[in-house]
């Protein structure tokens, strides 16, 4: 904003010869005061946050008084008035800072000016604001340790030494000279507030001299350039930089005034003091959280999803992805259970046609703590459970992610394990029930080995199985078939170091093998490392054919034998023909056997690796709960064409609050199709659930690949 000051204390310096750029006002016509116009809104060059800068043109502002500003929701009406103040000025433009407002929301505004006899103009032309929205899932990522730096900006002024700091979360932005008042004449000292910003301030009381860049911060005292003086047209005196010079003000050259009006909202912390200002750089931030999930897509809709893995200790994180298909609102139910058979009750609303997030964190009891879920809806939906932690075990960093399971079972499968190296794998079992179960686990080897063990898991509660410490299973590849006499849940959660890809995967057990499995995600080009992964659970021996589609409508085929209860691993990557391949992959095997997809990778730099198990067969329906497109997350729907036909796909993806965007495309026969949701119009930094329906039965996964700043 622009507004002449009668009382601002000035003293004359002269800025140094080399600035090469000199302002000088221009003249001005005289003449009644017109409606505004030009007006534009943007962002200020630095901020907060929560900030819009206006501008606008005025074509005689020696006949205007004031000015206000109009602000609303909608472009064609709504504005109420929401600042006024006088212009006493001499510029043709005029500014104004609109601060306290909502990340990532729109605002439209109009001004009118107010003339000699104080009547208000007819309104500007009206312009659009956007504010960027909050990065991230928040806070995805883990836990933070504390934090003690101060948060947001700061201005540290030395009177002794002429010197302005600026911070900004505690780190030093910038610093620069300055020129402080005289001894007779003091700047005060204590804590003040950035006040307001005026483009040019005007002291009559020192000969009409313009201070650009005005912040005032106290009675009569602000910091500002070097006074121009509008007779001489010329900036005076800058040889007192870095000296007590003026009558209280704070002085600064030219471009650093300009720079710290366009840093420092409304509201800036300012400290005046009379020593020196000691700093001390902050410890450098903790690298950031690096990793990827992947999930199974869910074809069958339920009211009640169960989730035997979960836990807020530490550096974790844990949010429950909801997913609504239907046109009804979903009224939803949590009981989460702990170790000790306690429980932690909630209650969720899922509007129609979108996705819902719990942050599990955030609910008392349970923001530490390790435990399982049971969702129960009264509508229909899909559910999925994200982890993201950090500093975890010998510093691994990382997130998991895993659908549900919609219903307690006496049998379940895994297919995935593996103890060696600096891998840990836990066995999670949930049970819900009100009476104790007795649970057979055994783990297989690849040589066909067999470890067998018995566990008590008490009533409404979670059991978490380290299956390194089993003596028998150093060091080795492990599947594990889960039994029980009563239903309960199982999953497993691992977190690694392969070969420097720190990161982890969970995935909840299958209920039953089958001959056949279909894994719509694959790939073996860059520093990916896929691997399938098979379980034989039968006493007897078996074959598995395994068919690999390429997104070009190629395959390759191998067959493999499978020894009795044992697991079986496939390295895509050395098989010929595959290397550097987007790959789907079905499994026809003699047997009952379980199947899963492991990856490792670094992808454009982000390291890590994830899981998940196959599905047993294409549906024309599936749903995929979580997906995020903001910051740092790329989230990719891959799809499977196992059938003889193309396929056209119908693509639903349903936002928060119940937006939806739709897409369509064809997937060719026997062949795998990739959609990176980051690319898709209308769905940039904002996360998103995922519905997809076939011509003709599909499979389909999703995988995700993230960087979390950890500061």
């Amino acid at each position: 904003m622009v507004r002449g000051k009668t009382s601002k204390v000035v003293i004359a310096t002269v800025l140094a010869v080399c600035m090469a750029v000199v302002l000088v006002p221009a003249a001005f016509a005289q003449s009644q005061a017109p409606v505004p116009s030009g007006l534009k809104v943007g962002l200020p060059t630095s901020s907060d946050g929560g900030v819009l800068k206006l501008t606008w043109n005025v074509t005689s502002p020696e006949s205007i008084t004031g000015y206000k500003v109009y602000r609303s929701a909608s472009p064609d009406g709504g504005f109420k008035s929401v600042f006024s103040d006088t212009a006493d000025t001499r510029l043709n433009v005029m500014q104004f800072m609109d601060a306290g407002l909502e990340p990532g929301a729109t605002y439209y505004y109009r001004v009118t000016l107010i003339d000699s006899g104080g009547k208000e103009t007819s309104p500007s032309n009206v312009a659009k604001g956007v504010l960027p929205a909050l990065a991230g899932p928040a806070p995805a990522g883990g836990k933070k340790q504390a934090d003690t730096r101060e948060k947001g900006k700061h201005i540290i002024i030395s009177v002794t030494e002429n010197r302005i700091w600026f911070l900004e979360n505690g780190v030093l932005v910038r610093t620069h000279l300055c020129s402080t008042g005289m001894p007779s004449h003091p700047t005060p000292l204590g804590v003040f507030h950035v006040e307001d910003h005026e483009y040019c301030a005007i002291s009559v009381k020192y000969g009409g001299v313009y201070m650009y860049w005005w912040m005032g911060f106290a009675p009569d005292t602000g910091m500002h350039a070097l006074p121009y003086d509008p007779k001489s047209g010329s900036w005076t005196s800058a040889d007192c930089l870095g000296y007590n010079a003026s009558h209280g003000c704070v002085r600064q050259a030219i471009s650093d005034a300009q720079w710290a009006y366009n840093w420092a909202p409304n509201g800036t912390r300012i400290d005046v003091i009379s020593g020196h200002f000691n700093y001390t750089p902050p410890p450098p931030p903790p690298p950031p959280t690096t990793g990827g999930s992947g999930s199974q897509g869910i074809s069958k809709l339920s009211k009640d999803w169960y989730f035997a893995e979960g836990c807020t200790t530490g550096n974790f994180d844990e949010y429950l992805c909801m997913m609504n298909p239907s046109d009804k609102i979903a009224n939803v139910n949590a009981t989460y259970m702990k170790p000790d058979g306690s429980v932690v009750g909630g209650s969720y609303t899922v509007q129609p046609f979108a996705r819902f997030t719990v942050h599990v964190n955030d609910i008392p009891g349970l923001d530490d703590a390790e435990h399982s879920t049971h969702l129960s809806s009264d509508v229909e939906m899909a559910a999925e459970r994200s982890e993201y932690f950090y500093d975890y075990a010998g510093g691994k960093n990382g997130g998991t992610d895993s659908a549900g399971v919609t219903a307690p079972g006496k049998s379940w499968y895994l297919a995935e394990g593996y103890t060696g190296g600096d891998f840990d794998e836990y066995v999670l079992i949930q049970n819900p029930e009100t009476t104790a179960a007795s649970v057979h686990v055994q783990y297989m080897k690849p040589d066909g080995q067999t470890v067998l063990k018995n566990y008590a898991v008490n009533p409404t509660s979670r059991m978490s199985l380290h299956v390194d410490d089993v003596p028998e299973l150093a060091s080795t590849d492990v599947s594990t078939w889960v039994t029980s006499n009563i239903p309960v849940v199982v999953e497993r959660a691992q977190y690694f170091n392969y070969y420097g890809k720190d990161d982890g995967n969970a995935s909840a057990a299958v209920s039953s093998p089958s001959k056949i499995w279909y894994l719509a995600e694959g790939y073996t080009g860059g520093d990916f490392d896929e691997y399938v992964l098979i379980q034989n659970p039968e006493a007897t021996a078996g074959k598995a054919d395994v068919t690999f589609m390429c997104e070009d409508g190629t395959s390759v085929k191998k067959e493999y034998a499978l020894i009795p209860q044992s697991r079986f691993t496939i390295h895509v990557d050395d098989i010929p023909g595959l290397e550097s391949r987007s790959v789907s992959t079905k499994i026809e095997a003699s047997v009952g056997v379980i199947a899963e997809r492991a990856e490792y990778f670094t992808s454009y730099g982000r390291t890590g690796g994830a899981d998940a198990p196959g599905v047993t067969e294409p549906q024309k329906y599936w749903y995929l709960a979580e997906g995020y497109t903001g910051g740092d997350f790329d989230t990719y729907v891959l799809v499977m064409n196992p059938g003889d036909e193309p396929s056209n796909v119908d693509v639903n993806y349903l936002l928060p609050g119940g937006g939806i965007k739709q897409a369509n495309y064809t997937v060719a026969a026997h062949s795998r199709y990739t959609i990176h949701l980051d690319e898709i119009p209308g769905l940039t930094n904002t996360e998103v659930a995922t519905a997809l329906t076939g011509s003709q039965p599909i499979i389909c996964e999703r995988a995700m690949y993230f960087s979390i700043d950890n500061e």
